[in-house]
């Protein structure tokens, strides 16, 4: 059995990206891995809509999404000189989101992604319950692969 020299498995990355410690080490195992096979990176940061009931606090509502939406693009772009210097191909997307789960999922489906990798628990505020409830989310429904990391 010969293996085709450039048919490798991994060719699309995803890294699912909240500034955690956890997506931190997510991220340069992905570093890693695509520079053993010769992978794409697509950081994904996911800014959730929670919409809110009540129009009084549309406008505040509207600020808070344009504000939380600039700090995941701030803190992604923190990430692309590595990336650069690894000579890595790479995207980056922040994506408006009601379920970051689902989300994740069908961005994974639709870009083609070979792996997923995510942090064990991200900045979600209960802790305790994050395998993190997106980690465990996302390895239960994707159709790829999915490495989470502690």
């Amino acid at each position: 059995m010969s293996e085709p020299s450039n048919n490798h498995m991994i060719k699309h990355i995803m890294v699912p990206y909240d500034k955690s410690e956890a997506a931190n080490r997510a991220f340069e195992y992905a570093i890693d891995l695509a520079k053993k096979y010769n992978s794409a990176i697509s950081i994904v940061s996911c800014v959730s809509l929670q919409v809110p009931t009540d129009p009084y606090f549309g406008t505040a509502y509207v600020e808070t999404t344009k504000l939380l939406r600039e700090d995941a693009i701030n803190s992604i772009s923190k990430l692309e000189p590595r990336l650069r210097e690894s000579n890595i191909p790479f995207k980056t997307d922040v994506l408006d989101v009601i379920s970051i789960t689902e989300s994740l999922i069908s961005y994974a489906e639709s870009h083609d992604i070979d792996l997923i990798i995510i942090g064990s628990r991200g900045l979600g505020g209960f802790k305790k319950l994050l395998l993190g409830s997106v980690a465990s989310g996302v390895s239960q429904h994707s159709k790829c692969p999915v490495l989470i990391v502690k």
